[in-house]
């Protein structure tokens, strides 16, 4: 029988929603805490890093876990689309068939595959390390939170806007992340690009719709 090194199949999971709640709220009232900055910031880096992971897996070219816990990037390039297809390290011999890395991936990770995403998570996977002050760090965390899949409509348009990215990066239900979106506190003092930026969501069609059914009002900017 092969043996299915799963135990090494681990994946970052998604960020508390109450984590990204006190963020903004001390944001708002003019604290920066530098600790929860860092806790908030590097956990949705990591994330990013397990759904491009994931996303490039089912592209072909799975990376072997135990390399990289050693600091090694190792792809083990896929033959077949099958699910029994067995995946195994040329470098360090270990192994698992595509069916327990998905499997396990779904169980462990959920909501992995970057979908129509991709450009988002890839840019802050290059751009949140380069960032060295605290503003510079949320306004970074709040572009990618606030982002969405973008699905081509027709040919000749414009993508357009569909789910929130959230659903990959912060634990809950889809409803339950677009209300956290909705509900977070800004500042009047905010910086301007991040005031910028929430006026760009809230003018976004799906947020529209979502205010139609949210319990609770805000006004633009605030």
């Amino acid at each position: 029988m092969v043996k299915n090194n799963r135990s090494e199949l681990e994946w970052a999971p998604r960020v508390s929603p109450a984590k990204i709640r006190a963020l903004y709220l001390m944001d708002a009232r003019g604290v920066q805490d530098e600790d929860l900055i860092n806790e908030v910031g590097m956990s949705l880096y990591w994330r990013c890093q397990s759904i491009l992971e994931y996303t490039r897996a089912h592209a072909g070219f799975v990376q072997c876990k135990r390399c990289a816990s050693s600091g090694i990037n190792t792809l083990i390039e896929r033959k077949t689309k099958k699910p029994v297809e067995l995946l195994r390290c040329p470098v360090c011999a270990w192994q698992v068939r595509w069916r327990v890395y998905v499997a396990e991936a779904e169980k462990r990770g959920g909501n992995l595959h970057a979908g129509n995403a991709g450009a988002a998570f890839e840019k802050f996977g290059r751009t949140y390390l380069q960032c060295r002050t605290a503003a510079e760090k949320i306004l970074a965390i709040d572009q990618l939170i606030h982002e969405f899949h973008w699905v081509l409509v027709a040919q000749d348009q414009a993508p357009e806007p569909h789910k929130p990215v959230g659903v990959n990066l912060l634990q809950g239900s889809t409803s339950q992340i677009k209300e956290l979106l909705y509900q977070l506190t800004y500042a009047e003092n905010a910086s301007p690009e991040l005031l910028a930026n929430r006026k760009w969501w809230l003018a976004q069609k799906p947020v529209a719709k979502w205010a139609e059914s949210s319990p609770y009002k805000k006004q633009e900017g605030v």
